[in-house]
C-alpha cells in the first residue's frame, strides 16, 4: 500500500493511519500516542531477514542458531515480537497444529525441569510440575514435534548467568532438543548471554551473534526520529530531526532506543494534553523525565 500517496492533505506530516487518529478524542489520541509502534530501521530489518532465513533452512544434523545481543532497552524484544507476529500459528484442514516458532522467556533462576515446564505451558499443555525432568522432556519433545516447531525463541537468555556452573545443564538440554528435533535456536539477551555461552564452547559455536550496537547521533538515528514523528498524532510538525530538537532528545535519552521511544511517547502525550500539538524544546523540558544519567542524581537524594 502506498501510504505516501494516500496522505491526508490536512496533516501531510503524518502517516495515513496516524492522520486518521487526529479525528479521535483527546484521550484516544493520547492512548494512540502511547501505543507501541514499529519502525523498520536498518539494523532491525537486517536481523529480521536473518531470522527469516532460519524458517526455510533445511533440517540438518547441526541446525544454525542466532544470538541477538545488546544492552537493555535497545530493541531486542521488539524485534522478536515483530518476528513472531510474522510467523503465527495455524491449524491445518485436518486439525493439526502448525506452529513454526515457539517463544518463551528464560526463567530467572532456571533449572532443567523448569525449562521443560516453561515450554509445555507455552504450548498450552497441562502437566505435573513436580514430575522429574526426564518425563517433562519426553512430553515436551513429543509436543514440539506434533506442533511442527522449527525455531525456539528464548528471550532473557542472560538469565543463565544466574545459574553459575549449572548453566551448562540448561545449555546441554537446549543443545539436545536442537539435535533431536532439528530445531534452530534464537536467543536474545544482554552481554551476560555471551558469558553464559562461554561455559559451553561447542554450543557457542552454533550461534551467530547479531549485535544491536549503541545508537550514535548519526543519520540512522535522525531517520528513526523522522519516521517516529509520522506516527505521533500531533496537528503540527515537530521537526524532530532539526539540530536543536534532535540533539536535545539524544542528550536526554543517551544511546538506547528504548529511552528515546519512551521520551517521544511522553512528549507526544504532553503536547496533546496541553494543546501544544507539537514537540518543542519547552515540551521536552516540561516532561517528567529521568534519563539514563539521572539515576545517580536520584540515588544521591535519598
Amino acid at each position: 500500500m502506498n501510504t505516501q500517496a494516500q496522505k491526508n492533505p490536512q496533516f501531510p506530516h503524518l502517516s495515513a493511519d496516524t492522520a486518521d487518529a487526529m479525528y479521535l478524542t483527546t484521550a484516544e489520541r493520547i492512548e494512540f500516542c502511547r501505543q507501541d509502534k514499529w519502525i523498520g530501521y536498518t539494523r532491525a530489518e537486517w536481523v529480521l531477514n536473518k531470522l527469516d532465513e532460519l524458517l526455510i533452512y533445511p533440517r540438518t544434523m547441526r541446525m544454525p542458531s542466532i544470538l541477538v545481543v545488546g544492552r537493555g532497552g535497545n530493541g531486542k524484544s521488539a524485534i522478536l515480537e515483530r518476528f513472531l507476529n510474522r510467523c503465527p500459528g495455524q491449524v491445518t484442514a485436518s486439525g493439526d497444529p502448525v506452529m513454526p516458532v515457539l517463544s518463551f522467556d528464560m526463567p530467572e533462576t532456571p533449572d532443567e525441569g523448569e525449562l521443560w515446564s516453561t515450554i509445555l505451558w507455552q504450548l498450552g499443555i497441562s502437566h505435573r510440575e513436580k514430575d522429574p525432568p526426564h518425563l517433562k522432556k519426553r512430553e515436551a519433545k513429543s509436543a514440539l514435534q506434533y506442533a511442527q516447531v522449527r525455531i525456539l525463541v528464548i528471550d532473557e537468555f542472560n538469565n543463565l548467568q544466574n545459574m553459575g556452573k549449572r548453566a551448562a545443564d540448561i545449555l546441554a538440554a537446549i543443545k539436545g532438543i536442537s539435535n533431536d528435533l532439528k530445531l534452530s535456536i534464537v536467543a536474545a539477551g544482554t552481554s551476560e548471554a555471551i558469558n553464559a555461552l562461554n561455559t559451553d564452547p561447542q554450543m557457542k559455536n552454533r550461534f551467530e551473534p547479531l549485535a544491536l550496537p549503541r545508537w550514535p547521533l548519526n543519520a540512522d538515528y535522525l531517520r528513526f526520529l523522522a519516521s517516529y514523528e509520522t506516527l505521533l498524532p500531533l496537528a503540527k510538525p515537530s521537526d524532530l530531526i532539526s539540530r536543536p530538537i534532535g540533539m536535545k532528545i539524544y542528550g536526554m535519552c543517551g544511546d538506547t532506543l528504548g529511552a528515546t521511544v519512551k521520551l517521544l511517547k511522553n512528549a507526544g502525550a504532553y503536547a496533546i494534553e496541553n494543546g501544544i500539538e507539537q514537540i518543542t524544546g519547552d515540551v521536552l523540558d516540561s516532561v517528567k523525565w529521568t534519563g539514563p544519567e539521572g539515576w545517580d542524581e536520584v540515588a544521591r537524594t535519598i
